[in-house]
């Protein structure tokens, strides 16, 4: 694969289609992180852009032009987890990463899905 080829990878991937409501959902995931009380510092709007990309990316890999909620779903831990700080007043015994992950899966969790 050569440069050419990425670039190439990368143009059809900004191309698969996502729905309204995925986007609505991730921006509701993203607002969660900056009024929950355990994040000191919650997602950016630059965490929000790299979710969505990632997201087609995903979709692409899996051979479709459209995401699914599941793209979001799968890649929220990865794509948040660095991007969000745990509040002082939340730390535990985990490392920062753990509670960052297990903050943003509860965040996930209590979220509506778009179907």
């Amino acid at each position: 694969m050569d440069a050419a080829d990425v670039v190439a990878m990368q143009d059809a991937a900004s191309q698969v289609k996502v729905e309204e409501s995925l986007l609505d959902y991730a921006l509701e995931i993203v607002e969660r992180t900056r009024q929950t009380e355990q994040l000191s510092l919650g997602v950016s709007p630059r965490g929000a852009v790299m979710l969505h990309r990632a997201a087609q990316a995903r979709a692409f890999l899996e051979g479709r032009d459209y995401c699914l909620p599941d793209d979001f779903k799968r890649l929220i831990v990865p794509v948040f987890a660095h991007r969000v700080v745990v509040s002082s007043r939340y730390v535990s015994t985990q490392k920062k990463s753990e509670q960052a992950e297990a903050i943003l899966r509860e965040i996930m969790d209590t979220t509506r899905v778009p179907l």
